[in-house]
């Protein structure tokens, strides 16, 4: 996958957040800076939970995810949340 980031070098690490809603992808083309990997995962799992509060329930089945690469694009982390409606 080929996105076009935004790359600034301001001393903190560039971390971006592509957030995946059930197979479509919505790329992070400016990204944050923060501290460290941690509070990229942090900000990560924040984001995710915000996003999707307003998204469930939307049928039997949903996923998300959200990815967190670098400037590099290598992913360090990801956030994972699915909702899924079994009947029985």
């Amino acid at each position: 996958m080929n996105l076009s980031r935004i790359i600034v070098f301001v001393g903190m690490p560039r971390f971006f957040f592509d957030f995946t809603d059930t197979g479509q992808v919505f790329p992070d083309v400016e990204g944050t800076d923060l501290p460290d990997l941690e509070a990229a995962k942090q900000e990560a799992v924040r984001a995710l939970v915000e996003i999707t509060t307003d998204k469930l329930p939307d049928g039997p089945y949903r996923e998300f995810v959200m990815k967190v690469p670098d400037e590099s694009d290598q992913t360090f982390a990801e956030a994972v949340l699915k909702f899924e409606l079994r009947e029985r």
